[in-house]
């Protein structure tokens, strides 16, 4: 970002000597600079062909513009004279455009430059150009993932350069490089990879150029037995009844439990072939624990003596937790900022009332599920919740009472608030607003929608609806009316199960 940038420097002038006998206190008057540029800080400019830049500048001093290579730096102006003090002082002082232009360069390493703006006996400026050289180093987009069979062989990684390079593997000790580690210009690097009689295994290998600067990483599968599950942990509300399992594999596979007593879950489909999803169904936990299972995934063996993967996956299903009901009273308001131009009101023995244009803002609610409690609604009210989970994503719960209607939407960044479902609703009698956060895979959640207790909308966060709801993230949460106005008696809140207990 270019800026304009203003300075003053007040020198005293100084005294010649020593005067030896006067009582006058004779002295020079004060020598002063207003030099005013606009330019940005740094540049960074093609090798070739590259852009050039302007310098803005007026002074009401001679001022000069320099280069520390005049060899490959072109400055259309180097000096100019002052203009009249009286107009840099108000910005209408004559301002000079000089244009600065750079040769090409024609090495292999950037090169930098230094550009100087001064005015007298003041120095301004010092900016920092840096031109890129032509040094370049490329791998074909088709060689960056490399896949070879079972049985081993050669591999091959063709290097587009004009500079020396390396190339090293880094990771997959089943790889090694036959030919090529080390070579200048084009050229190619040559894999040998071992046979392979068990699972399906990965490598990497790293090409770098003269100065050592990773420059590519190229990465090669190679064929055996696969049986990848989405996630090694599968975690379930206390009232979920059913989850799901998502697994990668190239032949069969079988799952069952570690436990076969453990009767408070069915693994529905225990036999599959290939990418399938594993369905479990569950029961609720009544009890007062988590409760945790082992589900044992393992590859089937096509004939005696064939290689065999297993992976060991734990269930973990969740307990009810008590809500915690917090009256919305005085002391709850004080937890809370206002933020818009009204400001609710507590009346004791009813709840807090909230006008048109009242909200407030909190923003360090904790992690959970959220009921709340509204009533007295009037007919022209909108009243919303907010729950935001980042600068740019939100999402939105509304009552429209005019419409008799619920609503929820998000917000993402630029893209608008789509609505994803609505329902009716009754304001003529308290209306309960609940967010319910269940697990879904590793990291991301369920969201519930509830209206009166019935549910009415959801969506999974690893979908592109909001993926910045992840499991166990805090809440910056905002809630008022827009419009008319309600009564807030009370929320409840749910504390997230601690799954590691």
């Amino acid at each position: 970002m270019k800026r304009f940038i203003y300075m003053i420097l007040a020198a005293a002038a100084l005294l010649p000597g020593l005067w030896s006998c006067s009582d006058k206190d004779d002295k020079e008057p004060l020598d002063t600079v207003e030099l005013r540029y606009r330019v940005a800080d740094s540049y960074t400019l093609d090798a070739v062909s590259a852009k050039a830049f302007s310098i803005v500048v007026t002074s009401t001093k001679p001022w000069t513009i320099t280069s520390a290579h005049p060899d490959w730096c072109i400055i259309e102006k180097e000096d100019g004279a002052a203009s009249d003090p009286e107009k840099v002082r108000y910005g209408q002082g004559d301002k000079t455009t000089v244009k600065v232009q750079y040769y090409d360069n024609t090495e292999l390493d950037d090169r930098v430059d230094y550009i100087e703006i001064r005015s007298d006996f003041w120095f301004g400026k010092k900016v920092t150009v840096t031109q890129k050289g032509i040094a370049y180093l490329d791998v074909p987009a088709d060689d960056l993932d490399l896949d070879i069979e079972k049985d081993g062989g050669e591999l091959f990684i063709h290097i587009n350069s004009n500079q020396n390079w390396s190339a090293a593997v880094t990771s997959g000790d089943w790889i090694s490089i036959k030919e090529g580690a080390t070579g200048s210009l084009d050229g190619v690097v040559t894999l040998l990879a071992e046979e392979n009689t068990g699972e399906k295994r990965y490598a990497t290998v790293e090409v770098r150029d003269r100065h050592d600067v990773l420059m590519a990483t190229v990465n090669v599968t190679q064929d055996g037995v696969q049986l990848d599950p989405e996630t090694l942990e599968i975690r379930a509300g206390y009232d979920q009844l059913s989850a799901e399992l998502k697994v990668v594999s190239n032949g069969k596979w079988e799952a069952v439990k570690d436990n076969p007593n453990d009767d408070w879950y069915t693994i529905e489909n225990p036999e599959n072939t290939g990418d399938a999803t594993l369905q479990i169904t569950l029961k609720e936990n009544t009890g007062e624990q988590l409760r945790t299972a082992g589900i044992v995934i393992k590859t089937v063996a096509a004939s005696e003596g064939d290689f065999v993967v297993q992976r060991n996956v734990v269930l973990k299903q969740a307990y009810k937790i008590s809500p915690v009901k917090v009256m919305f009273d005085n002391d709850e308001i004080g937890k809370w900022k206002s933020d818009k131009t009204n400001t609710p009101v507590y009346q004791p023995g009813v709840g807090t009332l909230f006008p048109g244009y009242a909200r407030l803002n909190n923003g360090s609610m904790p992690f959970g599920t959220y009921t709340f409690h509204w009533s007295n609604i009037t007919a022209d009210a909108r009243v919303r919740l907010w729950f935001c989970y980042s600068d740019s994503e939100e999402i939105k719960y509304d009552i429209k009472a005019a419409s008799a209607s619920t609503s929820v939407s998000v917000n993402k960044g630029s893209g608008g608030s789509p609505e994803l479902k609505n329902t009716s609703v009754d304001i003529s009698q308290p209306v309960d607003m609940t967010y319910k956060f269940d697990p879904s895979g590793s990291k991301y959640c369920k969201v519930t929608f509830l209206l009166n207790g019935v549910e009415f909308c959801s969506f999974d966060s690893s979908e592109a609806i909001m993926p910045a709801v992840l499991w166990g993230s805090s809440v910056n949460m905002y809630l008022g009316c827009e419009t008319g106005s309600a009564i807030l008696e009370w929320y409840e809140y749910t504390a997230p199960m601690n799954w590691d207990e």
